[in-house]
């Protein structure tokens, strides 16, 4: 047979050619004898290879176009107006956590919920105006200060700490404190000379009998406890933290899933100074499902009940059962600060009915939030508002009128940092008056590298200046100079120091404690007189040093 595209003789049977490598087939047949056989157009000029590279063409548009459709889906071009709101919030939530991130503060919490940490606080008198003495001369007072470290650990079971006022370099008053297990002790240079004194709690009630209490109905003997199973018993234990978060966040999603939301169009807005592109939706959130939600949160939070804690530490303290309930019912429900506050959200909520927003996105972020309503016969409108004039977070407003009379919130700035310095200003406006608050942060910079200032109308005001370190788990403030002005006055000047950070083991040392109740009366009656001497003698002392000086 002969080749269809070169014309060559190919044996019978053959699939390919064996001269230029064509297939070879049925659907190929040979010519009559004489005769050129019919075959595709050859290469190059149109026809069968052509066809080919547009259907391979066609094929990989098809595939581009269907992941392109992927990609806008997943991005939510195509995802329902709520799942576009929805988005918009937690990308909003998002850019400003990772603005917070930035400022490289760390979390705190962890490290007081892990039981084991450090702090030291210190607050000393630099200054004092003649005005606000009317006149006297104090500023030998300046060194005046207090200071106060301590520390807690759970594993350890220890708690440690002294509180101490000074004045310049000298000490004027010291009480050191120790818990360790079952024994609380305390020991002051000035009030206890050379002595610590103590109780052992998990006895208490014991040894108050044995001093001479009244006991007639027999209960008191029975009071005693370890601070740190207290303690234990007090805390949330992992569980029950995990179950109240996974209600709070199912209580969410059904509040998410009763929203109505309706997509409106395109609008340009003024927000924050200025004008952005946003697409307006129309978000109306049921007054039941919003209602259904505070009391999902409210009962999660009873996860871990105050009053059945309280119960239950009453209860390990050796209390019975009728002087508990007779305590508990004395507390009125004031060991759940939170009651009251759902409550007025409740009422509230019941009151306003639906909430009816209008929520402006902008870039996938919220730009406006705005609700407007009639409420018992006055107007109420609410406005919140995103970004704006320059980076995201950068700019944000919110305002609020009642019958016309406005409490607006202002605040602009570097909160990202982007400039390596955060900075910030906030005005609280109302009617009544304006509070700014100005902030300078400069993680980098050698020396101060924090400045704040808070200015009541042009009446007052506080400035701060100083050092702000923190560290992984740790933050330190040293505020070089705190000042109190009032009337373009400067009133007072102060220094500070603030540490919180990992457990640094106890730092207090005291001689062992004479355990009170192992003591007999009459050397219960020496220790109390001697204490009453060293006061009497450290307060004659401390007047002898200090009225001199303010005399001059």
């Amino acid at each position: 047979m002969i080749c269809p595209k070169c014309g060559k003789e190919v044996e019978n049977g053959a699939k390919f050619c064996p001269h230029c490598g064509t297939l070879m087939g049925e659907a190929r047949p040979s010519a009559p004898d004489g005769q050129r056989p019919v075959s595709w157009e050859e290469p190059g000029r149109g026809g069968g290879r052509r066809k080919t590279g547009l259907l391979i063409g066609g094929a990989a548009a098809v595939v581009i176009l269907v992941a392109a459709l992927a990609a806008a889906a997943v991005g939510g071009l195509f995802a329902s107006p709520k799942e576009q709101v929805e988005k918009a919030f937690a990308k909003t939530a998002s850019a400003y956590a990772e603005a917070r991130d930035k400022a490289g503060l760390p979390d705190l919490s962890e490290l007081v919920r892990g039981g084991a940490y450090s702090q030291r606080f210190s607050l000393e008198l630099d200054g004092i105006s003649q005005e606000l003495t009317d006149g006297y001369d104090l500023s030998a007072l300046s060194g005046l200060g207090v200071r106060m470290d301590g520390g807690y650990s759970q594993k350890e079971r220890k708690m440690a700490g002294e509180l101490a006022a000074f004045w310049k370099d000298e000490e004027l008053l010291s009480v050191q404190m120790l818990v360790d297990g079952g024994t609380a002790s305390f020991a002051s240079p000035q009030l206890t000379g050379g002595s610590a004194y103590g109780v052992n709690t998990e006895t208490l009630g014991a040894d108050l009998v044995r001093l001479g209490a009244d006991d007639s109905s027999g209960e008191l003997e029975k009071i005693g406890f370890n601070l740190f199973d207290l303690i234990e018993r007090a805390m949330p234990s992992e569980q029950k933290a995990e179950d109240r978060k996974e209600a709070v966040r199912q209580a969410g999603e059904r509040l998410f899933d009763a929203m109505e939301v309706e997509k409106g169009g395109k609008e340009a807005i003024e927000v924050n100074g200025g004008e952005v592109d946003a697409v307006v939706y129309h978000v109306v959130v049921p007054k039941d499902a919003v209602l259904d939600y505070f009391d999902a949160v409210n009962e999660a939070g009873k996860l871990v009940d105050p009053m059945e804690t309280t119960r239950n530490v009453l209860l390990a303290m050796g209390f019975d059962e009728d002087d508990v309930n007779e305590i508990l019912s004395g507390l009125d429900g004031e060991v759940d600060p939170y009651a009251e506050l759902f409550d007025a959200l409740m009422q509230a909520m019941d009151k306003l009915g639906d909430l009816e927003l209008d929520v402006w996105l902008s870039g996938g972020r919220v730009s406006a939030v705005e609700y407007a309503a009639d409420v018992e016969g006055s107007r109420v409108e609410l406005g919140l508002y995103l970004g704006g004039a320059g980076s995201y977070v950068d700019d944000l407003s919110l305002e609020l009128r009642v019958d016309g009379e406005e409490l607006a919130v202002e605040s602009s700035g570097d909160h990202a940092g982007e400039s390596g310095v955060f900075t910030d200003e906030t005005t609280f406006r109302s009617d009544s008056g304006r509070i700014t608050s100005r902030l300078r942060y400069e993680p980098k910079a050698d020396g101060a590298n924090l400045k704040w200032e808070l200015g009541v109308d042009s009446t007052a005001a506080l400035t701060a200046e100083g050092r702000l370190d923190a560290g992984k788990n740790s933050v330190e403030l040293r505020l070089d100079r705190l000042s109190v002005e009032a009337a373009g006055a400067e009133l007072v000047t102060l220094k500070g120091s603030y540490y919180l950070g990992p457990w640094e083991g106890v730092k207090v040392s005291l001689p062992a404690p004479a355990l009170l109740g192992g003591m007999t009366q009459d050397e219960l009656m020496e220790a109390a007189q001697d204490m009453e001497a060293n006061a009497e003698s450290w307060a004659y002392d401390l007047q002898t040093r200090i009225l001199p000086a303010l005399m001059g």
